[in-house]
């Protein structure tokens, strides 16, 4: 009898080993992923690009991680670290991947037995008239009953449905390490934008409010020549309008000072009442060599790129779910303990117990419920696929866009230098008549005022030329590289 029980563990044994064995070594259904082949171009634009590169332009395969620093500014770098540190979209993101990886180790769980213990102790009367004579000991029909169990269950991934969940949701942790990451890339970008908006705008009221006390100074000339006769009310008139537009032009300037430090404050996390130490724009340097990365790679430099390839793998993944849900379903379930009425010997001889259950299952009618699930994960993929060719366009746009900018806007700084310059010229030529009584001072008042206005739109035309260089480090992936972001539950391929 004994060995009857022997061979009988043996089977079970032999039975559990082997369901296990063939879980480990089944494959998995569905499509296997495809890296999507993107078009290869030799060119970012239809002409500006190329020129650059024939004519032996700095090109860079990568951008520094630190890229700020390219502006040569301390003080840039302080409220750049800050808001990377701060900013409460970034803890969000952090949050999220979090989630991301905590769901890929929940799901790779399954891939091992999950094993149960329980206990159960009663004590009960059924009477003397239902019990059974010989259970009744001295007239007492009570008794207690003590149960200790361990079970052990298992699915086996025989089609690799478990597998491909785990590929999904490993893709979709790949996704979120990749949005963290553009997003630390748009809120440097935003809070560097932002800086020198700020160090323009408040240049920009600096001179504003020298154009203010300009007006008022021709205002009262305007006045004392209305007076003597040498000024008609229409041309006093005209000065009193053109120094209430001076003023509203300052209004409008301090707002916008007011607001963009508002914003710098939220981006770096703080309240905007927060008095951030800012910087002067005088402080912050054009990078002598903008980068310039070979198109080729722009797909493996932009992390929103990256992110939209990793929801096409997961969609992918999915189409396997789909596949291995119409295939037949294993799992094994195995119990041992003891009963007893007493504790201290639940596992005397006699007592114990044991049983192992194999299921196999399968759907015979479902009216279509899990080909239709199938055909819904085909289309998702398609779906994800097309946002990610869509999202690489954007990205070549995006380079694009901003290297025409740049060459456009770099011109018109050039001549928004050139006309400040020569109006510089001009007014210190026209003080020196003044002073030596050769020029009449509302003539030297006018050309004062067409100085400030060519310096305020020289600090316009640098403001936009030095947006465009942020503009061009973000497009261009702003610093991320493959080696430096690890989603920590299985990089891309």
């Amino acid at each position: 009898m004994n060995n009857v029980k022997k061979l009988k563990l043996k089977s079970t044994r032999i039975m559990i080993l082997s369901t296990l064995a063939l879980g480990l070594t089944a494959c998995s259904v569905g499509p296997d992923y495809v890296r999507t082949q993107t078009n290869a171009v030799s060119s970012f634009t239809r002409d500006v690009d190329s020129a650059a590169i024939q004519a032996g332009e700095p090109i860079a395969t990568r951008v520094e991680t630190d890229w700020w620093k390219a502006y040569q500014s301390e003080a840039l770098n302080q409220v750049v670290d800050l808001a990377l540190k701060n900013n409460p979209t970034i803890e969000a993101a952090l949050a999220n991947l979090k989630v991301a990886k905590a769901n890929v180790r929940a799901q790779q769980g399954f891939f091992f037995p999950s094993v149960g213990a329980g206990y159960s102790g009663s004590r009960g009367n059924v009477g003397n008239y239902v019990s059974a004579p010989t259970s009744v000991v001295n007239g007492d029909s009570s008794y207690s009953l003590q149960t200790a169990q361990l079970s052990v269950g298992f699915t086996p991934d025989i089609f690799g449905l478990n597998r491909r969940q785990v590929e999904s949701l490993k893709a979709q942790a790949n996704s979120a390490q990749y949005q963290l990451d553009a997003l630390k890339i748009t809120v440097a970008s935003n809070v560097i934008a932002a800086i020198m908006q700020e160090a323009t705008l408040s240049e920009q009221f600096t001179a504003q409010q020298e154009s203010v006390k300009l007006g008022l100074a021709q205002l009262v000339t305007a006045r004392k020549l209305f007076s003597t006769g040498y000024f008609s009310r229409v041309d006093l008139a005209n000065q009193e309008s053109a120094y209430a537009a001076t003023q509203q032009a300052g209004f409008a300037v301090k707002k916008a000072l007011d607001q963009t430090r508002d914003l710098i404050a939220v981006l770096c996390g703080q309240y905007p009442s927060e008095a951030l130490k800012l910087v002067e724009l005088s402080a912050m340097k054009i990078p002598a060599h903008l980068p310039r990365a070979v198109p080729s790679q722009l797909v493996d430099q932009r992390p929103d790129v990256m992110a939209a390839e990793e929801l096409v793998k997961a969609a992918n993944a999915q189409i396997g779910v789909a596949v291995a849900n119409m295939l037949p379903q294993f799992s094994i379930v195995a119990a041992m303990g003891g009963a007893s009425n007493a504790i201290n010997t639940l596992f005397a001889a006699g007592n114990p117990f044991w049983g192992v259950t194999g299921n196999l299952s399968q759907t015979v009618f479902d009216a279509g419920t899990l080909y239709f699930r199938k055909e819904a994960a085909e289309a998702a993929t398609a779906q994800a696929l097309a946002q990610y060719k869509a999202t690489v366009l954007v990205a070549y746009q995006n380079v694009a866009d901003t290297l025409y900018a740049l060459e456009m806007d770099r011109q018109a700084l050039d001549a928004a230098l050139e006309n400040e310059k020569a109006l510089l010229a001009i007014a210190t030529a026209t003080k020196q008549q003044f002073d030596k009584g050769y020029a009449a001072e509302p003539a030297f008042q006018l050309v004062q005022q067409s100085y400030l206005s060519a310096k305020t739109a020289r600090l316009q035309a640098q403001a936009t030329y030095m947006g465009d260089t942020v503009a061009l480090y973000q497009s261009l992936g702003g610093g991320w590289t493959r080696e430096s972001s690890d989603a920590g539950a299985g990089k891309r391929d």
